[in-house]
């Protein structure tokens, strides 16, 4: 059993500001395009990092999980569903991509669905001392043997001396759920991104040749101007196999990875590629993670085949 990604959505409504109902609309939008019914869904994972007023607790997936209506009643002949935040900043989703992989390609799990994106946690929108664009996604992945699954994650990770963004809860007085304080400029997304990627191309056995042909594809996010472009020309592939972010959404910070896969899914890019390099980076880590959404045939496959 391995596991396929089925769909995936983004949703950047400008009637509300809220991480909560974004990322539900976003995984009602990846549902709907799967004819997925809610019911069948698993594993809910969350990877959005900033949300509405600061909560903590119950888990922000589990609230997602709610307005969803996913395993909400446990019964006979119900799929029993849980839900879980995996919080790793920029590089959220690709860690949840590898999560929900254990699960679906164990086939304990059918469905699993990754939510990402970010918000003030005012939920008003473009605050200026706020650098990312509200938003959530959603990709749903699926338990089959159709596909090659996921490969392993490879990531680099840089020291940074104190946190990247807080609430200053001292200043904030009374207005501590409306509170936070983020600080850019603190590390080189770009150098990480580098070195995460060529390890993930050596060890994965990826070539440029792979990336010229079509064969492979790379999905790049954007925390700086002409990201795709730069990471491209570090590690020698054509500019042409790697779908980007339009710079008109904005930094989508978790959410990039999902914008990037429907950029290139748009585009045409996947529709022959045997391998789609997940990237994303922060100015803390990055992550690299092959998906091959065809099945690979060796000999021992192909033996069986003909046995059969």
């Amino acid at each position: 059993m391995s596991t396929a990604i089925v769909s995936a959505a983004v949703c950047t409504d400008t009637d509300t500001g809220s991480y909560f109902e974004l990322a539900s609309r976003a995984g009602r939008q990846a549902l709907a395009a799967a004819e997925v019914a809610p019911e069948r869904v698993g594993l809910v994972i969350n990877a959005g990092v900033f949300r509405d007023s600061n909560i903590a607790e119950p888990a922000v997936a589990a609230l997602i999980q709610k307005r969803l209506s996913v395993g909400l009643e446990y019964a006979t002949g119900r799929v029993p569903a849980f839900s879980f935040d995996l919080l790793n900043g920029g590089t959220g989703v690709v860690h949840a991509l590898m999560a929900a992989h254990c699960f679906t390609g164990l086939g304990d799990v059918e469905y699993a669905l990754i939510v990402a994106g970010d918000t003030h946690p005012s939920t008003e929108r473009g605050r200026e001392d706020f650098p990312y664009a509200a938003g959530g996604a959603a990709i749903l992945l699926h338990a089959t043997e159709s596909a090659g699954g996921f490969g392993r994650i490879y990531t680099s990770e840089t020291p940074v001396s104190g946190p990247t963004a807080w609430a200053d809860l001292d200043n904030a007085g009374t207005d501590g759920r409306n509170a936070l304080t983020v600080r850019s400029g603190v590390g080189d997304p770009l150098a990480l991104a580098e070195q995460a990627l060529r390890a993930c191309l050596d060890g994965e056995g990826l070539d440029p040749g792979e990336f010229a042909t079509g064969a492979a594809v790379l999905l790049a996010p954007a925390p700086l101007p002409g990201f795709r472009e730069r990471v491209a020309y570090r590690v020698g592939l054509p500019s042409s196999a790697v779908a980007g972010i339009d710079p008109f959404v904005g930094d989508p910070y978790s959410a990039s990875p999902v914008h990037a896969y429907l950029s290139a899914a748009g585009q045409g890019m996947l529709d022959e590629a045997r391998a789609v390099v997940f990237l994303a980076a922060d100015e803390n880590s990055a992550a690299a993670l092959v998906y091959r959404p065809q099945a690979l045939i060796t000999a021992d496959t192909m033996s069986q085949v003909n046995v059969k």
